[in-house]
């Protein structure tokens, strides 16, 4: 319920909790949600895809939150471990997180970002100049073409699901 609440703009969701929001809070604990979808006129198969969607959705960005909000106690602990005398591992992998040395795997690319790609040799998305020397998006890139919010894939992908169901 709490992952549909992020995922009202989803037709087959609204028409859910417009229903939905209306029943007792008691009777809402005990009936049914097919019950309540077949009142609401929404089909049953679009709706097991839409709760689905928006639960992957919902979990993918609580999953996000919680590694952003964290990063910086990680990031302390990395460098603590990284100055103890058996702390290689953590010093390498700060190295490799402030571009001081490249990866042994080489770049990561993610969207127009490329991550461990030290000396600038990435390119721009024009492939005409080089990026920033730190091989990471500039300071004027949209941050949502790298990370595009989850309503703008949900309404992507519901007709593409819905087309999908009603094969």
């Amino acid at each position: 319920m709490e992952a549909m609440r992020f995922a009202s703009n989803d037709e087959v969701i609204a028409a859910f909790l417009k229903k939905y929001d209306l029943i007792p809070s008691e009777d809402r604990e005990v009936l049914p949600w097919e019950a309540i979808c077949i009142s609401a006129g929404v089909n049953l198969n679009h709706f097991a895809g839409s709760a689905m969607l928006a639960t992957a959705t919902y979990c993918a960005n609580k999953s996000k939150l919680i590694a952003v909000t964290n990063h910086p106690e990680i990031t302390k602990k990395r460098v603590e471990y990284g100055l103890l005398p058996s702390g290689e591992k953590d010093r390498n992998a700060l190295d490799i997180l402030v571009g001081a040395v490249q990866s042994p795997r080489g770049p990561t690319f993610i969207g127009k970002a490329v991550f461990g790609a030290a000396g600038g040799s990435a390119k721009t998305k024009d492939d005409d100049e080089p990026a920033d020397e730190t091989g990471v998006f500039g300071m004027d890139d949209d941050l949502n073409e790298l990370f595009p919010p989850s309503n703008a894939m949900q309404d992507k992908l519901v007709p593409i699901r819905q087309r999908l169901l009603d094969k």
